[in-house]
């Protein structure tokens, strides 16, 4: 096998790789996010969203994960991504270190999110 053919097939792979779970954008609590840390996802969708969350960004709603970090046995979270962001079950991500504040959406009841990305890692 060439070394052209070789690096095709390499090529290939990785995109099948990125295409099974290519991250995207969500919410989390503010208090479970880490940013730049890894998780991987440990459940499939979820069909339960917190009072408060409101819609995503652009009137997108959310496929509810809880992901389990990396490096920490017992510490889990819920991750919010909006329903067109590309997850997989078992893939691990990395947040990115920029989140955005979201405002309270309640009335009163304190619920805090950031707007976060992630990535396959």
């Amino acid at each position: 096998m060439t070394e052209s053919a070789n690096s095709n097939i390499v090529s290939d792979g990785a995109t099948a790789l990125q295409d099974a779970g290519a991250g995207g954008e969500g919410y989390m609590f503010n208090n479970q996010f880490q940013p730049g840390a890894q998780f991987v996802v440990v459940t499939p969708s979820l069909d339960w969203a917190p009072q408060g969350a409101g819609e995503g960004q652009f009137g997108t709603s959310f496929n509810t994960r809880i992901v389990q970090y990396v490096g920490a046995a017992n510490q889990f979270a819920f991750l919010f991504p909006y329903e067109d962001a590309e997850v997989s079950e078992g893939q691990r991500y990395t947040l990115g270190g920029d989140w955005e504040d979201i405002e309270e959406q309640t009335d009163g009841d304190g619920v805090n999110f950031v707007n976060v990305t992630f990535n396959p890692a």
